[in-house]
């Protein structure tokens, strides 16, 4: 009786899975509520990443001393900014505010423009 039951299960499980197609390999595009979540996750914990990334590109098109005069207060004020941000996404992620999940802050993520 345990056998047929569990032949009886493979078979359905195997018709099952051979059903299943995937629609396409390209990842998905636009913005909808989980990309909103996520993004907001990303800012509250990596925000803290604008500080070198504002850093490198002050001393990369202004030279060394705006790295730290001009860099490191940009990185600081973003990065502050990335976790209103961050908080305010995760807290609205089911609403479409700004409309069409758009991220309110650019980049989208945090690391997007980031030039070790």
């Amino acid at each position: 009786m345990k056998a047929k039951l569990l032949g009886i299960l493979l078979l359905a499980f195997a018709l099952v899975a051979s059903l299943a197609q995937a629609g396409t390999d390209d990842p998905p595009t636009g913005h909808n509520p989980l990309r909103k979540l996520g993004r907001g996750f990303a800012n509250v914990l990596f925000g803290f990443i604008e500080i070198p990334n504002q850093y490198t590109k002050a001393v990369s098109e202004h030279g060394g001393a705006s790295g730290i005069t001009y860099g490191v207060p940009k990185g600081f004020v973003r990065w502050i900014g990335r976790e209103f941000v961050g908080v305010f996404e995760i807290i609205t992620f089911p609403a479409p505010v700004p409309p069409g999940y758009k991220p309110v802050m650019r980049p989208e993520f945090p690391n997007e423009d980031y030039e070790p």
